[in-house]
């Protein structure tokens, strides 16, 4: 098994058990490595689905510059159907890391307000 395939299979089986509610995100990635900027689409797995809070993230990104996969572990901050990440990525094809940016739309709950009924008495 290849290093950066290695890396991202540690990341995924790490992510996995805090998923509680996660959910699924498409979006534009950017990646800053050797000097160059590439720009790229994304897949996000986020590790919950919560509008309006931070959460994990693990990802796939095409790279349209370098033609290549690149493997993405990070952190997102989730709003109204919409995300924008900070991530740290692997280019599958050269081995090399980098950093990231990306953002796009996801499927978000709102978060769910207190009652304000007061306390529920059970009979």
């Amino acid at each position: 098994m290849t290093k950066p395939l290695l890396a991202l299979t540690t990341a995924l089986s790490l992510a996995t058990p805090a998923l509680a509610d996660p959910s699924l995100g498409l979006g534009l990635s950017f990646a800053f490595g050797a000097g160059k900027v590439d720009t790229g689409i994304g897949l996000r797995v986020f590790s919950n689905d919560k509008q309006d809070s931070f959460v994990g993230s693990v990802g796939l990104d095409y790279m349209f510059g370098t033609q290549s996969f690149r493997g993405t572990a990070g952190g997102a901050y989730l709003g109204n159907d919409t995300y924008l990440g900070l991530e740290g990525g692997i280019n599958f094809n050269s081995g090399t890391f980098d950093f990231g940016i990306g953002g796009g739309g996801v499927g978000t709950k709102a978060p769910v307000a207190p009652s304000d009924q007061g306390p529920v008495e059970i009979v």
